[in-house]
Formats: structure tokens, sequence, C-alpha cells
């Protein structure tokens, strides 16, 4: 190639890039990769602040759906007892004194204002006593809950008033009752008639108003209870006593509890929470559905205020950056402009034109060296060429002969090798369909451990992709970092002995995800022998739910459902747990034990509504009283325990028990009434020495609270062999 042919391809080149030089070309690229990270970091962002507040709304709403389905099972369980506790009055059993039996019945009725109407009928179905004497010598035989009262203890569902409309006082809304009833049986054994009772629909919504209209107040929240027959027994006016079919009332009467986002009848969509009551009640008749819903834009007003700010942070990073990038590329390309221009010179013929050494940076200065030294030796290597195109022509006519013969001989195997890579092909196609769509996650790797095959479902479940995964060591990947090291060991102790306790196994582990966070998850892992080595084949399969679920059992069955402190069962595992760690300290170790004083005229006077928040204002001050290396436990009622550890004497106990008392004597304000009540408290030490047992403490601290109480309640008693210091 002559230099005037070299000199007119560098113009044509030239030609065909003047629109743009290298400096501006750098200059966009850095510009766009800026645009599209910061693109993508602002939507990667948008994308997971969106399903973060979707999910907490979710959870909000399905926790205020619980708390309502809680509260109505508690409730019915509370009027369960009341009846139960009513059919065993011996005035009742009797059933031969009206009079008495009428002022039990008013008596009850002033304690739960919701009872709307008390009664008994003898065997006949007529009225023989009722609270207020409505409906008295009037025959009740036709209704459903004198029938089936009469064979066993009978919950009735939601109904329009029938014979006491008329003679109830007036209404805005119209008298709906949930019947109660169970047979009276006398002394003798013999049937004596029906106890029944009518529980005022006002009762669900007095549960409505104090447990979720804080709720609705705040975020805008419908609540709703709904019959199995779609039928809202409880919620918006338009809609009290009219049938739905929406997907949440649907899922309800599958699931026990849940939430999601759906379309309501009005065409918005809403994100809806969910509970089933009933299920774990001796009534099994009354399963209604519990549903919490909230327009989907006032639920995510919060996550659009964040979107806004993210956008405008976003947008004004993006622009300091591509200044910055455009500057920086200004400086690093001049050099690459001055080299090019010497070239340009001396390929429109201009060999006076010298190759400037540009010493900016290593990586210019290395390549205007190099192309100096190139020019330098182009007419040597022009020289070389030219005696060498001589003989060539010959040369290539005799190779080009040869190759012909080749190229037949090989045309032959080549086509019997593409009709089996073609079969092979085929077989191998049907197995990676296969796999890559199987449910569970298939790796496939190397007795080295390098990672040869990765499905569709590894790329979700673990979140690498297959091109990301492929040719990567898989400890790297999805082992934790505290186990690589065993699992290598692992690795190599199968390879030596053939021997190990993954291979042909069904095991649980935590895997890592890209994302860093841990994964428990199911794996199976199997091998195959090849002439090259050993495949390693496994699959894995998500079992997050799986554990979920098994960690809330456990947590429940060791939280106390109304205050959210450990039960009895927390405590008998808590206590021994802090005995040995006393032992091995050592240090001494107090037990706390009391009561509430007072706590059954407060249920009496007011309600089991209103003792059960007694009880949980009485747990919260008792939290508020100890120290965090403390353990509030209640065992039963309104019974409670506190497990003092690290004491350096016996009157470090007795000081935080006048601390409890202290704070308990300050009155309890509570939504039917403002009391005050007191405590009586009971303590115990364990000393190491001494080895004492878990029940012996116990006992300890039981006896010396009744001592308090006998001494006059309100105080501290201690129990021990020696008096506190």
């Amino acid at each position: 190639m002559s230099r005037r042919t070299a000199a007119g391809a560098i113009l044509s080149i030239k030609k065909l890039s003047s629109t743009l030089s290298l400096s501006s070309w750098v200059t966009i690229g850095v510009v766009l990769s800026v645009l599209i990270t910061t693109a993508s970091v602002l939507a990667l962002v948008d994308q997971f602040t969106r399903s973060y507040a979707r999910h907490e709304a979710e959870a909000r709403l399905n926790q205020l759906a619980w708390q309502m389905q809680d509260a109505l099972d508690r409730s019915m369980g509370e009027r369960y007892s009341d009846v139960k506790l009513l059919s065993q009055r011996p005035s009742i059993r009797q059933a031969k004194d009206p009079e008495r039996m009428r002022a039990v019945f008013n008596e009850l009725q002033r304690n739960v204002p919701n009872y709307a109407w008390i009664g008994f009928a003898t065997p006949d179905g007529n009225v023989l006593a009722a609270a207020n004497g409505l409906l008295e010598g009037q025959s009740v035989e036709q209704r459903p809950w004198f029938q089936k009262g009469q064979k066993d203890f009978f919950v009735g569902d939601y109904h329009p008033a029938v014979l006491l409309e008329k003679k109830l006082p007036v209404m805005s809304d119209p008298w709906r009752f949930v019947d109660i009833a169970t047979p009276i049986m006398g002394p003798d054994g013999q049937f004596q008639g029906v106890l029944g009772v009518h529980l005022s629909w006002t009762w669900a919504r007095d549960l409505a108003k104090k447990l979720l209209n804080p709720a609705n107040d705040r975020y805008d929240v419908e609540i709703m209870i709904v019959r199995d027959d779609g039928t809202v027994l409880l919620g918006p006016r338009e809609l009290e006593e009219k049938k739905i079919s929406i997907d949440s009332f649907k899922a309800s009467l599958r699931l026990p509890s849940g939430s999601m986002r759906e379309l309501g009848e009005d065409g918005q969509h809403y994100l809806t929470g969910f509970a089933r009551t009933g299920l774990n009640s001796e009534y099994t008749e009354m399963k209604w559905s519990v549903l919490v819903r909230q327009r989907e834009q006032i639920a995510m007003s919060g996550f659009k205020d964040l979107e806004r700010q993210v956008l405008f942070v976003g947008c004004i990073v993006g622009l300091l950056l591509m200044a910055l990038a455009f500057f920086m590329t200004r400086r690093l390309v001049a050099p690459m402009n001055a080299l090019s221009a010497a070239l340009e010179r001396r390929a429109t013929g201009d060999h006076s034109a010298e190759i400037p050494i540009v010493s900016t940076y290593y990586e210019i200065q290395l390549l205007s060296t190099t192309l100096s030294t190139m020019v330098q030796r182009e007419e040597n290597y022009l020289r070389e060429v030219r005696s060498l195109n001589e003989g060539l022509e010959q040369r290539v006519e005799d190779r080009t002969r040869r190759l012909h013969e080749t190229a037949i001989a090989l045309q032959q195997a080549l086509d019997n090798q593409r009709e089996n890579q073609i079969r092979l092909e085929e077989s191998e196609t049907e197995l990676r369909a296969i796999l890559q769509n199987a449910h569970d996650a298939f790796i496939a790797i190397d007795e080295d451990g390098m990672v040869l095959e990765w499905n569709r479902q590894a790329e979700q479940l673990l979140g690498w992709a297959h091109k990301e995964a492929v040719g990567k060591e898989l400890a790297e990947l999805i082992i934790p970092f505290e186990q690589r090291e065993l699992h290598r060991r692992g690795m190599t102790h199968f390879l030596n002995t053939g021997e190990g306790v993954v291979i042909n196994n069904r095991i649980e582990i935590n895997a890592l995800r890209r994302d860093g966070k841990e994964l428990p998850i199911e794996m199976t892992v199997g091998y195959v022998r090849r002439r090259a080595g050993h495949l390693f084949i496994a699959f894995l399969h998500d079992i997050t739910e799986r554990q979920a679920f098994r960690n809330s059992l456990q947590e429940m069955a060791l939280t106390d459902i109304l205050t959210g402190l450990p039960n009895r069962r927390a405590f008998t595992e808590k206590l021994p747990e802090a005995m040995a760690r006393a032992m091995r300290e050592p240090q001494q170790m107090g037990l706390l034990f009391m009561d509430i004083d007072g706590f059954k005229g407060i249920n009496d006077k007011y309600g089991h509504v209103a003792g059960d928040e007694l009880l949980v204002k009485f747990a919260e001050r008792l939290i508020d009283a100890v120290r965090e290396v403390d353990t509030v436990a209640r065992l039963a009622g309104d019974e409670f325990t506190v497990i003092l550890e690290r004491l350096h004497s016996p009157a470090d106990a007795m000081g935080v028990a006048e601390k409890i008392l202290v704070s308990m004597r300050r009155p309890f304000v509570l939504t039917a009434a403002t009391v005050s009540v007191s405590s009586s408290i009971g303590v115990a030490i364990y000393e190491p020495s001494r080895h004492t047992d878990q029940d012996a403490l116990v006992a300890q601290a039981d006896k010396a609270m009744y001592a308090a109480k006998r001494a006059g309640k309100n105080r501290v008693e201690w129990n021990t062999e020696e008096s506190p210091v």
C-alpha cells in the first residue's frame, strides 16, 4: 500500500466522521451514561418505595381488621360466659319465682346494657319472667332461639326484631339482634325451660367505634362486618343489609386473615385488610368476615410526596454529574486532538510534520511514542512488502489447490458431524426447556464449585441473571460468608471419600441473595460422574412462608394476646434461664408476684371491656417501672410477675417493688371511667448458693403476695429465711 493510498483512506474516514470529534463522542457517551444511570436509580427507588408503601398500608389495614375480629370474638366469649353463669343461678334453675328471676335479669341488663332482652320461657313456649317484664305471658314457641335452645346451647346470627320491635324504645337505627339461648335443667335434672338473651347489634357498633373510629378519623377507612351470604351487617349506611361480592370478601371465606388491592363497587381501587371471626370459639355458627378498606389514593398519598422529592433531588444530581463529565472529558481528550492533527498532516503528504510526544498522562504518552516509532519504521516495512509480493502469487496458487482438496474432504466430515450435532442440540434443547420452566431453582456446578447452569427460577429466587452467575463460584454467589469455608471443606471431603451429608438428602438452609439478604430454602443435591469429573445438580425451593408460619405460631404461643406481655408458658421458660444466669455470674435474682387490688370490682361495675383496658394500662405502667433487663409476664387474670436480674442486694428488689406500688397508685383513666386501684406484691430472692428450684421460688413469691393481701393490700411483703437489708 502506497502513502498516497493510505492518505486517501484517512481523508475518506475523516469526511465520514467530520460531524463530531472524539471529545464530542466521549462527552455524549458519558452524559448519556449519567442520564441512564440516574434514570435507572430513580426508577428503582420509585418502584421500591411504591411497593414498600403499599405493603405497609396493607399491613396496617390487616392489623385493624384483626383487632376488630379479636374484639368481636372476645366479646362473644364474654357473652357466652355470662349466659352460662346465669343458667347456673339457683333461682333460674328452680324456675319457680318469677319476681326473683326478673330481678336477676334486671341486674344483668344494668351491668350489660347491650342485652336488649333477657327472659325465661317455660317448656310450652310462654315467657315466665323477663327483664323489665317485656313479653311476659306471651308465646315464643315459634321463635328459632326457643326451638333450638331446648336441645343445646344456641347462638343465632344477626336478624331483625319481631316481637320486641314495638316494645323497645325507638332508635335512629332499626333494632337488630344476635340471639343466645340455653336449656335450663332443674336440680332434679328435669327440663325447666329455655333461657334466652337478645344481644343488641349496637354492641358491634360500639366495638367498631371504640377500636377503629380513631383509625377512620385519621386514615379515612371503611369498616364492614359481612355474613357468609355477602350481607353487610355493619358498614357504610348505603351498604348495610345489602349483599356484596368483592374480592376481599371472597378471600376471607378461604383465609383466616390477609390483605389485598381490589376494585370496589364504586369503580375505585381500594387496599383492604380482612379477618375471619369465630374460627377458634365454641360458637362456630357465628362466622363473619371483617373488612377494613381504604382508597388506594389516600393510602399512597405519603408515597406521592416522597416520589416528587426523589425526582427533584435526582434531577439536580444528574445535572451536576453531566456538567462535571463535560468538563473532565474536554480536559482528557485535548492531548488526543493534538496527536490527531499531526497524523492528518502526515496523511495528506506533509512528511515534515512530526508526531508530538505528549506526556500529559501515561496512556497518551505511550500512544504518541509508539506512533512516532511506527512512522520511522514505515519506509522499511514498505520495502520489505514489495520484495515479498514478487513470489507471493505463485505460493498462493499452490496453497489454493491444496486447500481445495482438503476442503472437499473436510466438507464430508462436517456434514456427518452436523447431522449428529443437530440431534444432540434437539435433545439438549428439550432438556433445557424442562429445566428453564421448572417451578424450583435449578443449578449445576462442576467439581470446582463453578456454576454451569442457572435456570429462570434461580434468577427470580436469587437475583443473579444467568449470564452473571455462569462461570462464577457457587459459594461466592449464594452461600452466606460464615458458611463458605464449611461448604468448601464438605465438597473436598466428598470428592476424596464419596461421602457427604448434603448429597442425596433434602435439607433446609439459608441462601444469600444478590441484594445481600438471606433467604430460607429447601435444597436437594445430586451428582453425576462424568469423564471429566463430577457434575453436581441442585434444586432449591423457597420456604420463606413455611418458616414465617412456624415463627408466628411460636410467637403466638408465648405471648399474652391482650397485653402483649410474655404469657405463663413464656414465663416458665424464662425463669429457669434467669436462674441459670444468676448461678453462672454469680449474682442474686429476684421474683415479684403481684395482682390488682379491687380488679373484680372494676369488672363487675364497668364490665369486662373496662377490665381488659385496665389490665393493658397496668401492664404498660409495670413495664415503665422496671429495667430493660427485667422480664414482665402476665400469668392469668390480673396476676403478673417480674423477674429481676443482676441484683446487688435484696434491697434492690424491694426498691423496684416500692417503685411499682407508687406508679400504680395514680388513677387509671379508662374509657368508661377514671378508677383508682392498688397492687399487692410478694418478693422472693434467689441465691445460687441455696440451690432453690423454680417451683419453690414461685411458691415463695406467691405466698408473700397473699401475706401482703392479708396485711391490708397495697403493700410489699418479703418471703425468705433472712430479712431484707
